[in-house]
C-alpha cells in the first residue's frame, strides 16, 4: 500500500489490489497503468482529491513499470479481444502495423506514466509481443525467410505466408502443377502439405497458433470488434473440428482460424482433407479399372458430409 501526504494534509492510498482512497474516500481504481475514477465518488470534492493523489498515482505507476519491465512472460495473456493483459490487468492493445506478424502496440495508460517509465514498458511489451508470435507462428516466419526455397516454390512458400498458413489450392493450382518434385520436396521440407483442397501446415492448426492467426488476420480485415473473432476463438479452443457457419461472420475469419465453410458447417481444413483421402478411392473407382486418379472431387456447398458436432 502507497501512501502518500499533502501539504493539504490529504492522505492518499493505493491498496495493493488497486483500490484508491483518500482520507478513505473511495476515488477510483488503478487498471495496470491507467487509473479510472470512481463514478459514484462525489464529483464537487473530486478535483480536489485526485489531485491529493496524484503523486501517489505517479509513484505507484512508475514502480509498476519497473516491476513490469522484468515481469516473467507467463504473467503476461493476450486476450481474444486484443487486450494485452498482465496480471489481470489491461496495459495494452494491438493495433494494426506495416506487417501483419508486426502489430503494434498502444500502452493503456495516462498522464501518470511518465516518458522513461513509458519507455520500459514499451520495450517490455515489444519483447514478448515478438516471442509470444515466434512461439505460436515460428514455422511461418521461417518459411518467409527460408533461403532454400527458390522460383515456383518460393512464390508459393510467400502465399502460404500472406494466408497465415491455410491457403486453397485453387488460387496456386497452375503453380502447384508446374513444381518439379525437388521444389515439392523443399516445400514439404518447410513443413507444407498438400491436401486436395489445401496447402497448409498441420503443425499450426492447433487451437493457440489458429487463434493468434485469426487476430493478426482480424487487425487487419475489419477490426478484432467485428463478430466472430471472440466467437471462433472459444470454439477452436474447444477442439471441434466442425462448427455451424454464421452468415455474419466473415469467411476470411473462419479461413484464418484454420477452417473451411462446406455450407452450413465450417470444417477444420486437417480434417476435411483426411475425408478427402478417404473418399477419393471411391470417387475414382470404376468397374474393370484399377483406382489411381487423384484428382480431388469439386468442392461445392451441395455436398454434404457426415461431420460430427
Amino acid at each position: 500500500m502507497r501512501r502518500l501526504r499533502e501539504k493539504t494534509m490529504l492522505e492518499a492510498e493505493i491498496t495493493t489490489s488497486g483500490d484508491v482512497t483518500v482520507e478513505g474516500q473511495h476515488i477510483g481504481h488503478l487498471h495496470g497503468f491507467h487509473f479510472v475514477p470512481d463514478p459514484q465518488a462525489d464529483t464537487a470534492e473530486a478535483k480536489t482529491l485526485r489531485n491529493a493523489a496524484s503523486k501517489a498515482l505517479a509513484g505507484e505507476i512508475g514502480a509498476r513499470a519497473d516491476r513490469f519491465a522484468e515481469a516473467a512472460d507467463t504473467t503476461l495473456v493476450l486476450s481474444n479481444d486484443g487486450t494485452i493483459r498482465w496480471m489481470g490487468d489491461p496495459v495494452a492493445r494491438l493495433e494494426p502495423g506495416d506487417r501483419i506478424f508486426d502489430p503494434r502496440v498502444r500502452i493503456l495508460s495516462d498522464e501518470h506514466l511518465e516518458t522513461s517509465a513509458r519507455e520500459k514498458v514499451e520495450t517490455r511489451l515489444r519483447g514478448w509481443l515478438r516471442a509470444y508470435i515466434v512461439r505460436l507462428l515460428g514455422p511461418l516466419l521461417e518459411l518467409e525467410t527460408s533461403q532454400e526455397l527458390t522460383g515456383i516454390a518460393r512464390g508459393i512458400a510467400f502465399q502460404v505466408v500472406e494466408s497465415l498458413g491455410v491457403l486453397e489450392r485453387s488460387k496456386v493450382l497452375n503453380d502447384v502443377r508446374s513444381l518439379d518434385q525437388d521444389a515439392r520436396g523443399a516445400l514439404r521440407k518447410a513443413g507444407i502439405r498438400f491436401g486436395a483442397y489445401h496447402l497448409y501446415l498441420p503443425a499450426l492448426l492447433k487451437p493457440a497458433p489458429r487463434i493468434l492467426a485469426a487476430q493478426l488476420w482480424g487487425l487487419r480485415n475489419g477490426g478484432l470488434d467485428q463478430k466472430g473473432v471472440d466467437e471462433i476463438a472459444h470454439l477452436a479452443q474447444s477442439g471441434r473440428t466442425s462448427i455451424p457457419v454464421d452468415a455474419e461472420i466473415s469467411a476470411g475469419l473462419y479461413r484464418a482460424a484454420g477452417f473451411r465453410i462446406c455450407g452450413g458447417r465450417a470444417v477444420r481444413v486437417d480434417i476435411l482433407e483426411r475425408l478427402a483421402d478417404l473418399i477419393r478411392p471411391a470417387i475414382s473407382y470404376r468397374p474393370g479399372i484399377t483406382p489411381g486418379s487423384r484428382q480431388p472431387a469439386p468442392l461445392t456447398e451441395t455436398v454434404s458430409l457426415p461431420l460430427s458436432p
